[in-house]
């Protein structure tokens, strides 16, 4: 889709310095903006006041503090564009145009939903500062945004950036935020498809601060978060991991006004069905829940991202009971199967395909870690103790599936047995094979977990294996639209979606169980009714690259 989606991940209270998605927030110390009667649950709301917009939360008491009422003798650190600990934005990030500003310029950032900035700031001892944001919006409505603190360990705060009435008018805005001793990651990404406010600089105020590393995620051992963490294993930035990607994505795939009818279709145990186009009421009742085609872990966060903006219990009671389904449907070995209850044939084996077990583990982690829109009081502790285990045992069912060639661990297939660990075929033409495009999203699970040397070493290889010249076609590029798919293009990489498992040569099969290794061999049918190409490996390999691997 559009760049629009394809940065939707900027929503969560998931970023780190690049401006992606991390891990980990805390629902205690989670902020939501509301009006100083707190009448409003449907979004941020500023206040009146032209220099400080009221900050209430649902969880906590966070008090927002105009920059006077702080000591004089405070000290203070402003952070300007293109400085040291300035990390990233989707936009410019030093306009001048607009009068008025300080420093070399202010960051406008471009205007669609989740564009962002994220800041770092190294600070000595742990506490509490009052953060200034000097901003000005010209336009008629708010650009609101959401600020979130060190993955979500910190906070996750909505900012109502009101309208300034002029471009050139700026004023300031105060939030108190809680910072730990060391780095600290700042991420501010834009609730409206309007983009961001024109931010000038933002200032600490209340102790020693300085320009932090944009490559440091920081945690807080006393935070909700760090129970993410096995040790002191690094916990890696998500700016552009793909299945965060996918998952924030979620939280706005349909409409709010289809709430109702989503609602009706989901199953008596849980689950919903696949390809549904919700165009009308459903029925419900007893059937098989399924997550092929990314059915109910889409609903479940949508409906969740539902009930947080309305706090209609209905969304939430679904929310839960879609938990329960996907909790009662893993396998003891850690696998989930296509559908539940099962159905037989290959839907029960183990299923990546179509990203399926993917979604489900960083769903899970997710809401293990109260990352909106899991940020509430849709799930309890014990609930959030059941997703850690169900993730501990997919994590554990992944590293033993990696297939080995001559001892060195490669990618994973579209099926594996739910016990055997083993390669498994799926229809006809989904023969035993290595996937190029499954594979890319196992391993961006892998790296939403504290990178222990199991998963480091996984996720290594994995990441080898797409960037082999053996596993892509180079100066080509998959094109739907044409007969023969297969095209030159110049600077393009092109992987399979299928690999022999021993020689890593990409193949085709069609309903008849044939292996073929010309795609215009296999049926017209099957040629234009099947995907068998992309440029699947870019997606890990530039996420991979700036997180370090």
């Amino acid at each position: 889709m559009l760049r629009k989606i394809a940065f939707i991940c900027a929503l969560a209270p998931l970023y780190a310095c690049d401006g992606g998605p991390v891990s980990g927030s805390s629902g205690a110390q989670s902020s939501r903006v509301a009006s100083q009667t707190a009448s409003s649950s449907n979004g941020p709301v500023a206040s009146q006041s032209s220099s400080v917009a009221a900050i209430n939360s649902s969880h906590s008491s966070v008090p927002v503090s105009s920059a006077s009422q702080q000591s004089s003798v405070a000290q203070t650190f402003t952070l300007q564009e293109n400085a040291v600990g300035f990390c990233f934005t989707d936009g410019d990030s030093a306009e001048s145009s607009n009068p008025g500003f300080t420093g070399g310029g202010y960051v406008n950032t471009d205007n669609f939903l989740g564009a962002q900035v994220v800041w770092a700031v190294n600070v000595s001892e742990s506490r509490t500062f009052t953060l200034e944001i000097r901003f000005a919006n010209g336009g008629e409505t708010n650009r609101d945004g959401e600020l979130v603190i060190n993955a979500g360990a910190g906070g996750a705060h909505n900012i109502a950036f009101v309208s300034t009435n002029s471009w050139d008018n700026w004023q300031t805005l105060t939030v108190d935020v809680d910072l730990v001793a060391g780095n600290n990651l700042l991420a501010l990404a834009a609730l409206t498809s309007d983009g961001l406010a024109n931010i000038d600089a933002i200032t600490f105020t209340g102790g020693e601060v300085s320009g932090g590393d944009c490559t440091v995620v920081q945690t807080s051992s006393s935070s909700t978060a760090s129970s993410q963490s096995s040790g002191d294993y690094p916990i890696l930035s998500q700016d552009g991991n793909p299945a965060q990607n996918r998952y924030q994505s979620s939280r706005y795939e349909w409409s709010q006004n289809q709430a109702e009818i989503i609602l009706s279709h989901q199953y008596d145990n849980g689950g919903w069905p696949k390809n549904q186009d919700y165009a009308s009421e459903g029925s419900g009742g007893s059937g098989r829940g399924t997550i092929d085609n990314g059915a109910t872990v889409t609903e479940m966060v949508y409906l969740a991202q539902v009930y947080h903006d309305t706090g209609r219990v209905q969304y939430r009671d679904a929310v839960r009971k879609a938990m329960q389904f996907i909790f009662e449907a893993q396998y003891d070995s850690g696998a989930w199967p296509q559908f539940y209850p099962l159905r037989g044939g290959y839907s029960d084996h183990a299923t990546f395909n179509d990203n399926a077990m993917a979604s489900v583990l960083t769903v899970l982690h997710n809401a293990h870690q109260q990352n909106a829109p899991f940020n509430g009081d849709i799930f309890s502790d014990s609930d959030r103790q059941q997703m850690k285990q169900a993730v501990d045992k997919g994590v554990d069912y992944i590293l033993k599936a990696q297939w080995q060639q001559n001892g060195i661990l490669t990618v994973w297939c579209a099926q594996h047995g739910a016990y055997d660990y083993q390669p498994k075929a799926g229809r006809a033409y989904e023969l035993e094979s290595l996937s190029g495009s499954e594979s890319v999203e196992i391993l961006g699970f892998l790296m939403t977990q504290p990178q222990t040397p199991e998963i480091t070493a996984a996720v290594k290889a994995g990441i080898a294996w797409f960037k082999s010249p053996a596993t892509y076609l180079a100066d080509y590029t998959y094109d739907k639209g044409v007969e023969e798919k297969i095209v030159p293009k110049a600077g393009s990489r092109m992987w399979y979606r299928f690999y022999d498992l021993s020689s890593n040569a990409g193949f085709f099969s069609d309903r008849d169980g044939g292996k073929y290794y010309d795609l215009m061999e296999i049926s017209e049918e099957r040629r234009n009714g099947y995907s068998w190409g992309g440029n699947y490996g870019e997606k890990i390999i530039s996420y991979a690259n700036k997180v370090g691997y």
